[in-house]
């Protein structure tokens, strides 16, 4: 069992959504004004959602504009990227 978030974990997160991984949240969905961690971000803001699975120590996060498709990206504990047959378990692609 995974009690939080690994390190390599944390910087992917701040990577896609532009804020720090707060401990102990297992699960969240928050605007994000700098999607994709970009400083000259200016435009409307993005919806970043998040689940971390601790049995098996996923994250799995979805990145969403109304402008834009949904964005799903998913990590194990080591940083590698999970298979889309995971991922979509938690998100759904909105192709």
């Amino acid at each position: 069992m995974y009690k939080t978030l690994s390190k390599i974990q944390k910087e992917l997160f701040l990577s896609i959504s532009g804020k720090e991984y707060i401990e102990n949240n297992l699960r969240g969905e928050f605007l994000t004004d700098r999607p994709y961690n970009n400083d000259e971000y200016d435009l409307s803001p993005w919806i970043f959602t998040f689940f971390f699975e601790q049995k098996t120590g996923y994250l799995i996060c979805e990145i969403v504009h109304r402008l834009t498709n949904n964005r799903i990206y998913g990590w194990d504990s080591n940083g590698n990227e999970l298979d889309v047959q995971i991922t979509t378990k938690y998100f759904k692609n909105h192709f």
